[in-house]
């Protein structure tokens, strides 16, 4: 018996490298489904805000919109307490360092409520009466 030599291996043809993937190239649905994961609402603004396309992706979709914000429930920026007997309830943040969106978002905002109308010569007590869906609603007497 004599020991035939192995059949010549077949070259598969080279195929051309794949061209690189662009997000131009991801259609607005695939794009969409990305943008479902990301973790908050500022994070999607700025993801979003990268080109004309993402922001279009997101623009064009009341239903992703209204999808996301189903997932994706407002975070808790602070409490206000009127425990300090002052004229105005204090604000007091919640989590500023473990979160840079929400650092951004407070440190943006008017918490602090300076723009609260008063009298000339007169100081007016602001009280907290309700507040519902990011809205405070405050009286003064």
């Amino acid at each position: 018996m004599a020991c035939e030599p192995p059949p010549p291996l077949l070259k598969k043809p080279k195929s051309p490298a794949a061209a690189p993937t662009t997000i131009c190239a991801l259609g607005d649905d695939l794009l969409r489904e990305i943008f479902l994961h990301l973790p908050s609402l500022p994070t999607l603004v700025r993801a979003a805000l990268t080109c004309h396309s993402s922001l279009r992706a997101v623009r064009s979709s009341p239903a992703f919109r209204r999808r996301f914000r189903e997932l994706h429930s407002p975070p808790l920026l602070g409490l206000f307490l009127d425990i300090f007997e002052s004229d105005t309830p204090a604000f007091c943040p919640v989590r500023l360092r473990s979160d840079p969106d929400l650092t951004a978002a407070v440190r943006g905002t008017d918490f602090l409520l300076t723009r609260l109308p008063d009298d000339e010569g007169f100081a007016p007590e602001w009280v907290i009466r309700a507040c519902h869906d990011g809205y405070a609603v405050l009286i003064s007497f």
